[in-house]
């Protein structure tokens, strides 16, 4: 059962309304039968773990002025797991003392979602939940990145196959993405997305250590395709797989994204365009990355992407470059 971890903007709540969300709690979730409140002022802790809602009430009364937050803390042992105990938290802080965390929120562990549903639906019918596009937005902090797409080529058409069932596909992708794993724990990227046939790794680079966070990307990408093959050919991948990959490796200016805990920015864009342009044979690093080596064989190349146009960049070869191809080329 999935981890709860909800938020509504309610403006007000006495002290008898907190009462009803937590009666109403207790009616869908009688498991959590072990209820504790505790009570917060201005700057002074008023209450701590008290039982006795009713007799809280008749000590607040005409004072509930000084309340400004109200915790109920719900616990649950599974008596098949006596050493593991459950956690329900439904707090409300006042909007006049808490700028930024006012509201009531909801943190759950081991409820089943249909039920909190039901109890859910109580809180949409009993109160009035503000939705003010300003209180969504939070500007991204601006940061230098390095990013890395990686893929599978021919990945999609393979799939096609009438053969090719999805329980085979994840087998491949599982292993696709833990071979970039293990290639980059020396120097763990800050966000490893996976997309589909692909990956995106984000590292937040700063001058004392950019250039091992560079070596270390550079390192993973061009030692690859070689630990892909070898997985390719494992007898459980009885039925094939595409052996070949695709890198775009880019550095710049770009932003984290608080919400979803995700980055955006030009790098990114770009390094995703290097991949899908990038022939199966090379790697395709831009030329803003510095402080690449100087003894692995590679050469300027000039690409046409969208919807950067003619983009210069350094084209690492995983083997000796064949014969007869342009350093300039369109894709």
């Amino acid at each position: 059962m999935p981890t709860i971890d909800a938020h509504y903007p309610i403006d007000h709540m006495d002290m008898r309304m907190f009462w009803d969300v937590c009666q109403h709690f207790s009616t869908h979730f009688p498991e959590f039968g072990n209820v504790r409140y505790t009570v917060e002022g201005d700057a002074d802790l008023l209450l701590l773990e008290e039982t006795d809602f009713a007799w809280m009430l008749r000590k607040f009364q005409g004072r509930e002025h000084q309340v400004q937050t109200m915790l109920a803390r719900f616990h649950l042992l599974d008596a098949d797991n006596p050493l593991q105990t459950a956690i329900v938290e439904i707090r409300f802080c006042r909007k006049a003392s808490h700028a930024n965390t006012w509201g009531l929120s909801v943190y759950a562990e081991k409820v089943e979602r249909n039920r909190y549903y039901h109890f859910e639906e109580f809180i949409f019918d009993s109160f009035e939940i503000e939705e003010r596009v300003e209180d969504w937005i939070a500007f991204g902090q601006p940061c230098e990145l390095l990013a890395m797409v990686v893929d599978i080529r021919g990945f999609s058409t393979f799939c096609e196959q009438p053969n090719i069932e999805s329980p085979y596909t994840c087998g491949l992708m599982s292993a696709f993405y833990k071979i970039i794993e293990q290639s980059l724990r020396r120097y763990p990227p800050n966000m490893l997305k996976f997309m589909g046939d692909g990956v995106l790794a984000v590292w937040e680079t700063h001058a004392k250590f950019r250039d091992l966070v560079i070596a270390v990307a550079l390192a993973s990408a061009m030692g690859l395709e070689q630990r892909w093959q070898a997985v390719c050919k494992s007898p459980r991948f009885s039925l094939g797989a595409p052996e070949h990959t695709g890198v775009g490796i880019s550095l710049g200016l770009a932003s984290r994204l608080e919400v979803g805990n995700d980055y955006l920015g030009r790098p990114i864009n770009i390094a995703s365009r290097l991949c899908k342009a990038c022939p199966e044979d090379r790697i395709y690093v831009d030329h803003a990355v510095p402080s690449l080596p100087l003894d692995w064989k590679k050469e300027d190349v000039g690409v046409m992407i969208k919807p950067f146009g003619r983009y210069q960049v350094r084209a690492f070869f995983k083997k000796d470059r064949p014969k007869g191809l342009s350093s300039d080329e369109r894709y």
